[in-house]
């Protein structure tokens, strides 16, 4: 008996030690695991912010709308938590988790204090709001490491239960995050384990808690959990200024450690022997594997912005490297298209001249309306006419509230007239259309009235129409109406999830800026140009709009949905790859019958040199019955990438 309790004693402390030593080296493994996954989305950030065009749509745009949208894109394609975008004085531009938030000086703190002076810098990122706790990376927007910073990127990543669950699986030991509140009191923000029982168990080791920031060795901690008793070996989670937010503790079965030392000590020597070595082999095949393709997509992007678009970057793997090449991929074959099209229309006799966008028709003539250098609605300062259209009479002007140049177009005093059912649903397309936000899409402001005169405020663009470059030059090259097609698609895409119908998408209401993105104007006011909805085309005195682009549904009056832009967009497709529109008939009304009775001709037929896939596209997108159309802009936009 003696001999046994001897045993006993000698059998728990030597496994009191190996659960000790087993916990220091799980201890370092979540370090290092902590330490590669920031790393790796060190490498995403670093090499994204060496994109021009990234840096500019971040840093550039007017718009704090376009900046959060693209934040929000990035965050999506590299699998982020949340994106930070502040300026080169630390002003916040766009925050995808607080995305209400900007304008809020960030620069005192460490961590973007650090990315300011030109360094990269990590840290922990606590919010006390949601009291959740991130690893947060942030990267200098600079051209070059020697170039000062023209703003920073921060992206983090949760210390939640979806993490805690990834590092079980790598160090097959329970753990658990925590963050430190204002007083120091500890709560759980992941875990492997129920929550209450080790969240009490933090809360009640106080003195653990106080070791945190001295011990360097490791807080200890144990803990009755299902019944178990578990021993815990906790290091700290520090900020960009070294502050302690927080911590980790991983954990091990006491009594799990004991049977297995007493029935396979020798296998439990070897096993623990072989995981250190397998941990320490996968480590560095890790980090080989995380900093070879890095590498590759820092030379790519170096040849980027060079200006070639040749280069090749292959994806193999489904991880975040392999994501972000894919992301990397895209971004370059869009950059490709957008740079051929700005290059065609740069071509032949020389830079087309632009014009600024307008409601789109020949310049005004004068006659009654603004004159230029008076103040509109006691906000606007008008500068000159842009054009006259069907509804009214556009201006550029500037906005003296937000101190930019706007777009404003005064509304036909019939338009709206007498009619309140007509003005309140025009107002409330005029909602909907307000909360379309994308860079496909000329942004509508506000709708207005003064002196009985409505008006609309919107993005003041240059630019120049499609129609335009259609009349100059004919009909375009594939790759550059496969380029305005797809483009055309997410500008519609966006709409439609927003409930708005275009109801008039035609080449004269698509602009293309110099810099090659396309952009679609007057979402929401269309109908002001359409007879209503069950009147169709016979009301006396109604104006029909432009019958070489609508719908059998829309040229019968019946009820429409978003097939009926995708028609349009069609037809602007035929017209790109032909230079003409499909139809075309001496009268309106003869014009009317063909779109209504006759089948879309082969654009083929005008064009030999249209490949097939495409030719069907655009016979698909103008079939007659909307049922047999595509179903929605972004599948019309996947065929349209499908083809190239």
């Amino acid at each position: 008996m003696l001999g046994f309790g001897v045993t006993s004693l000698r059998a728990n402390r030597t496994a009191d030690e190996s659960i000790h030593r087993a916990l220091a080296n799980t201890r370092r493994a979540v370090v290092d695991f902590l330490a590669a996954r920031t790393r790796a989305l060190a490498g995403l950030s670093q090499v994204s912010a060496r994109v021009p065009q990234f840096r500019e749509r971040l840093l550039t745009s007017r718009e704090r709308a376009n900046v959060l949208d693209q934040a929000q894109e990035y965050r999506d394609l590299i699998g982020a938590a949340w994106i930070l975008v502040t300026d080169d004085q630390g002003i916040l531009r766009a925050r995808t988790d607080y995305p209400e938030q900007y304008d809020r000086d960030l620069s005192r703190g460490a961590l973007i204090g650090g990315a300011l002076s030109g360094t990269e810098t990590e840290g922990a990122w606590l919010d006390d709001v949601a009291r959740r706790l991130y690893m947060a990376v942030a990267t200098p927007l600079a051209a070059s490491a020697q170039a000062a910073p023209q703003g920073v990127l921060v992206a983090a990543y949760a210390l939640d239960d979806s993490l805690a669950q990834a590092v079980k699986q790598a160090t097959n030991s329970d753990v658990v995050f925590f963050a430190l509140d204002t007083l120091n009191h500890p709560y759980v923000v992941g875990s492997t384990l129920p929550r209450d029982e080790v969240g009490a168990a933090l809360a009640a080791d106080s003195g653990g808690m106080g070791s945190l920031t001295s011990d360097s060795s490791g807080m200890e901690l144990s803990a009755q959990v299902g019944g178990e008793h578990l021993i815990g070996l906790g290091g700290p989670i520090r900020s960009a200024g070294n502050d302690v937010y927080g911590g980790f503790v991983p954990f091990r079965s006491h009594e799990a450690e004991l049977a297995a030392f007493r029935t396979l000590q020798r296998t439990m020597v070897l096993a623990l022997a072989f995981g250190v070595l397998l941990s320490l082999a996968l480590a560095f095949l890790l980090a080989r594997h995380i900093a070879r393709p890095v590498q590759r997509l820092a030379l790519a992007t170096r040849r980027v912005q060079d200006g070639d678009y040749s280069v090749d970057v292959e994806v193999r793997s489904g991880d975040e490297i392999g994501v972000l090449s894919q992301a990397f991929k895209s971004l370059v074959e869009d950059l490709k298209e957008k740079a051929a099209l700005v290059e065609y229309m740069m071509s032949a006799s020389g830079a087309m001249a632009t014009q600024p966008l307008s409601a789109m028709a020949a310049p005004a003539a004068g006659g009654e309306g603004l004159k230029p250098g008076t103040v509109f609605a006691g906000r606007y300062d008008v500068k000159e006419v842009l054009g006259t259209g069907g509804m009214g009479v556009v201006y550029r002007a500037f906005d003296r509230e937000l101190q930019e140049p706007v777009a404003i177009k005064t509304l036909r005093p019939d338009a709206l007239a007498g009619d309140a059912v007509a003005v309140e649903r025009f107002k409330q397309e005029i909602r909907l259309a307000r909360k379309i936000a994308h860079r496909n899409v000329v942004r509508t402001y506000d709708l207005g009235e003064t002196g009985g005169m409505y008006y609309l405020t919107m993005e003041y663009v240059e630019g120049t129409s499609l129609k335009q470059l259609i009349a100059s030059r004919g009909r375009l090259p594939i790759p550059v109406t496969l380029t305005v097609g797809k483009q055309l698609c997410r500008a519609l895409e966006v709409a439609h999830e927003q409930g708005v119908i275009h109801r008039d998408i035609k080449p004269q209401n698509i602009v293309v800026e110099p810099s090659g993105f396309l952009k679609v104007m007057d979402f929401g006011i269309a109908r002001l140009a359409h007879p209503p909805q069950g009147k169709g085309l016979t009301q006396e005195g109604t104006s029909i709009g432009t019958p070489d682009y609508m719908s059998p549904e829309q040229l019968s009056g019946m009820e429409l949905d978003a097939r009926s832009d995708l028609y349009a967009a069609g037809v602007v497709l035929f017209e790109c790859v032909t230079g003409r529109v499909p139809f075309e008939a001496e009268t309106t009304w003869a014009l009317v019958a063909k779109q209504l009775e006759e089948e879309p001709p082969d654009p083929r037929g005008v064009n030999s040199d249209i490949p097939e896939r495409l030719a069907r596209l655009i016979l698909r997108a103008m079939a007659k019955t909307p049922g047999d159309r595509y179903q929605s802009a972004g599948e019309m936009h996947d065929a349209l990438a499908a083809i190239g």
